[in-house]
């Protein structure tokens, strides 16, 4: 190593070496921040030809301007010490902001020329402190790569549900209204909202769940354990993050839960409202997808695509082809958990105002599903709570107060059995990880299964200096545990 940068110094420029210096960083920078939304293959080659093609081809006629005009050979050095600070600083602007920052980077720019009338000499010292740089972000990828690549033991069944035979095969619609809290939470003091919805679900025979939670505070790891039908833990690896490892790859892929369906004949929907879950294109685990990974830009912001979600559901519905059973996951982004945009009061009066938009479309939707599907079981169940009353993002780890928890993790959870349900099958759901193998020992008529229902425990994470773990917060019983 030591005679390469020997080396490096004493030859003169090279538009190869320095090209893929300046790339390097921003890459893997790029990855080690979004490695579990970008890791296929396609994202892959897709950002190399970009951080790297770009610096290099930058490099390159420059070097052949050096060649070729006098002047700009007379102030190499200059232009090169520009250039480097440039180069990188446009490629981290759309690393980090998904845009070119024209206002920073003129300012910048203009800073690099001032800089260089003292320091052009020093150019190459530029790239040395790039590749240190690059040291902590390259170790993170490697990091991600190797939690990536883990067999998922958490997610093996312990028993032959996903072979289990339905002795009923009604069509199924799993509709998830992101961060809909339950009506305890609803009325308490952090809510404040006498929801008429509630009543409504009753009203239309549904049986809603009272206290009901999800096992995790986000839509990664509450779904990728739901379809799973395990406890997951956050994944179990040495870094635990809501990104969980693999979490898509689960949700919008292949699981137990599909599995188990397929294997019962069903014909599979995912219809979703935005591109979220489909980011790093997973390979297809259910028959229909109304959102074609093909729509989704490589530089995503998680908000880029937008599908009207009841228009798709009544296309998928409308399709004469299919024959046999049929499951539908749908989800909407509302009313969605709050943002920490504005005051607590705030933040609550707009949560409130999605839940009454949220409401009519549920109504509409349930609607469509009884008038041309009267036969079907409908579940309608939240991913996690709204999160009202927390003030930042960061307390949504920290906090020990009772209400903040269980408005983290209360969730609506109502479903029309239309006649299935086995009186006393249904006792202990009493969390999102186990509303499939309570669904599917109730299709199969074989109360067997549920010896294997999960702990309804809710995990989260506990900031560290320099780390995280994972802690219960809510225990099967339901009651917040003292950190």
């Amino acid at each position: 190593m030591s005679n390469f940068f020997t080396k490096y110094f004493k030859e003169n420029f090279n538009p190869l070496l320095t090209g893929l210096i300046c790339g390097f960083y921003p890459l893997v920078f790029y990855f080690s921040n979004n490695f579990s939304a970008i890791n296929s293959w396609e994202h892959l080659g897709f950002f190399l030809l970009f951080f790297m093609g770009i610096p290099l081809l930058v490099f390159a006629v420059a070097s052949l301007g050096f060649k070729y005009f006098n002047l700009l050979s007379k102030y190499k050095l200059h232009i090169l010490f520009v250039l480097i600070i440039m180069t990188v600083a446009t490629l981290m602007s759309q690393a980090m902001y998904l845009t070119i920052k024209k206002k920073m980077l003129l300012g910048l720019l203009i800073v690099s020329i001032l800089a260089a009338w003292k320091l052009h000499a020093h150019f190459k010292k530029l790239l040395v402190i790039i590749l240190l740089m690059s040291i902590l972000p390259t170790v993170n990828c490697i990091i991600k790569i190797v939690e990536h690549e883990r067999k998922m033991e958490w997610a093996q069944l312990p028993d032959s549900m996903e072979k289990t035979k339905f002795k009923k095969t009604p069509n199924i619609y799993m509709i998830q209204p992101d961060g809909y809290v339950g009506q305890d939470m609803m009325e308490s003091d952090l809510y404040h909202y006498n929801n008429p919805f509630y009543g409504w679900l009753e009203n239309h025979d549904f049986k809603v769940y009272e206290n009901f939670r999800s096992n995790y505070p986000a839509s990664l790891t509450s779904n990728s354990s739901m379809f799973s039908m395990k406890q997951h833990r956050f994944g179990k690896v040495l870094f635990p993050s809501i990104d969980m490892p693999n979490a898509r790859d689960l949700i919008a892929g292949n699981n137990a839960a599909i599995e188990t369906l397929r294997n019962n004949g069903y014909t599979s929907f995912f219809i979703v409202q935005d591109e979220y879950f489909q980011q790093n294109r997973p390979e297809p685990g259910y028959d229909y997808y109304n959102l074609d990974p093909d729509e989704i830009p490589y530089f995503s912001n998680d908000n880029n695509v937008k599908k009207v979600v009841f228009d798709d559901l009544k296309a998928a519905m409308d399709t004469s082809k299919v024959k046999g059973p049929r499951f539908y996951f749908v989800e909407k982004l509302l009313p969605h958990h709050i943002h920490f945009a504005a005051s607590k009061s705030a933040e609550r009066d707009i949560y409130i105002e999605k839940i009454k938009e949220v409401n009519g479309w549920l109504e509409n939707t349930v609607a469509y599903i009884s008038k041309n599907d009267p036969n079907a079981i409908v579940i309608i169940l939240a991913d996690h709570g709204g999160w009202v009353g927390l003030g930042s993002y960061p307390e949504m780890f920290s906090t020990n107060d009772p209400q903040q928890i269980h408005s983290i993790y209360s969730t609506l959870a109502a479903i029309k059995w239309n006649g299935n349900l086995m009186e006393g099958m249904d006792t202990e759901l009493k969390s999102n990880v186990n509303i499939f193998r309570v669904l599917f020992s109730v299709l199969s008529e074989n109360p067997e299964y549920l010896k294997y229902l999960e702990d309804n425990s809710s995990y989260n994470l506990q900031n560290g200096t320099f780390s995280k773990a994972v802690r219960p917060v809510i225990d099967d019983n339901g009651k917040v545990i003292a950190n």
